[in-house]
């Protein structure tokens, strides 16, 4: 490797598209002819150049720094796990590439100074320890809780998402993505909370509440009527376009529902942003992960789940290998998505999550007996009632049945 190059950590090294400037376009990494006409000797021309060519001067640079900084800021190629990477171009001691939004800023400086302002000490852009993942906020919380508030206002992917919250996990940080967009591809994928977006000016302003208004849950059981404890049927897919429509199936659910769609929930005085913050750093928060989709539960709905669940399972194990995470992503944080490296939208929102439900109880059929305890048959016309009288052929029937029969 060249000797005074600053490598990136496997966080940032995924997510790079690459641009090599004498063919025009960007390359294709995955691809042995690097997606370039008769490029199949291109890969091995570069690696030529280690030690020989200043990387500033060997063709590849960053499209989106270009685009949207207007600046050319070199790359250079770096192989995890047999795959091939694009990497800034930094010199030792160099903070990383960014370009976060002003809105971005604004939510890392308010969350920080909110939780130092409730004992919580609280640093931003702060190392992982295997300095795999960079934190927005690391807050050191109670009883060795540290929480990673990472607030993500641009469009990623679902798969990058689980890679990026699989360097954290895997560090002992306990994340709190903040999405604005209620259909981002991160929602229920990694633990998160969704708060409106709001300019950063408003933001700044510490006495201005930030609503949280999706990713905080409750746990409900009950009968699924109209009197009952539930506000609707969990089996019925919530409609965001009709928020109030309304259906019961008359069974039994225990469900984790979004607290603003619980039948508590009144509107008022709602959860704000430093309310859980402070909250989850002094561990009255606990995020859950159920059926791959996260959240988080007030400590003492976590009780209830825990004893009507059991113990609690530890996620699905993550693979730590760098091909997890989406190589044509953007290098930096908030960006338009690229329409070439970015997943479909799909619309989330929110949704119950089913622990449990029983049909509803049905009575058991009644089958009338004579007097020495025999079934009495049914009417052989089909009036649905029991007949105990033979007919001129021997079958049960009813006489008025038969005259009707015969009118």
């Amino acid at each position: 490797m060249d000797e005074g190059l600053q490598i990136d950590s496997d966080e940032d090294l995924f997510r790079n598209p690459v641009y090599y400037e004498p063919a025009g376009r960007n390359l294709d990494l995955d691809r042995s002819d690097l997606g370039v006409p008769q490029g199949q000797d291109l890969l091995n021309v570069l690696l030529r150049m280690r030690g020989r060519v200043p990387v500033e001067k060997r063709g590849l640079i960053c499209p989106d720094c270009r685009d949207l900084r207007g600046r050319r800021v070199p790359m250079y190629l770096v192989q995890r796990d047999g795959v091939w990477l694009a990497s800034h171009y930094r010199k030792p001691g160099e903070k990383p590439i960014s370009h976060e939004s002003d809105e971005h800023l604004a939510r890392k400086e308010r969350v920080a100074k909110d939780s130092e302002d409730h004992g919580f000490h609280a640093d931003i852009e702060s190392q992982t320890a295997d300095g795999h993942a960079r934190l927005d906020v690391r807050i050191n919380g109670a009883n060795g809780i540290v929480l990673g508030y990472e607030p993500q206002l641009s469009a990623q992917t679902a798969r990058g998402m689980r890679a990026r919250e699989g360097f954290r996990h895997r560090s002992g940080i306990q994340s709190v993505w903040d999405f604005a967009d209620p259909d981002h591809a991160g929602i229920g994928t990694v633990p998160y909370v969704r708060t409106p977006n709001l300019p950063a000016s408003v933001i700044r302003v510490q006495k201005n509440p930030i609503a949280v208004r999706d990713g905080n849950f409750v746990l409900e059981e009950g009968q699924c009527s109209q009197s009952g404890a539930l506000a609707r049927c969990p089996e019925k897919p919530y409609d965001p376009e009709n928020p109030t429509d309304t259906g019961y199936c008359g069974g039994w659910h225990r469900v984790l529902v979004p607290a603003h769609q619980s039948s508590t929930f009144t509107g008022e005085g709602g959860l704000t942003l430093t309310q859980f913050i402070v909250e989850a750093a002094a561990g009255e928060r606990i995020p859950f992960q159920r059926g791959g989709h996260y959240g988080w539960l007030p400590a003492h709905q976590w009780q209830r789940y825990l004893e009507a669940n059991g113990p609690a399972l530890d996620d699905t194990e993550r693979q730590s290998s760098v091909r997890q995470g989406n190589r044509r992503d953007r290098c930096t944080e908030d960006r338009p998505a690229s329409e070439v490296r970015a997943e479909p939208k799909q619309r989330r929102g929110s949704r119950a999550i089913v622990l449990e439900s029983h049909p509803p109880e049905t009575e058991a059929v009644r089958v009338p007996v004579d007097a020495s305890g025999r079934a009495i048959p049914l009417c052989r016309f089909g009036c649905g009632q029991p007949a105990s009288l033979p007919g001129p052929e021997g079958l049960p029937e009813h006489f008025s049945c038969r005259r009707k029969r015969e009118a």
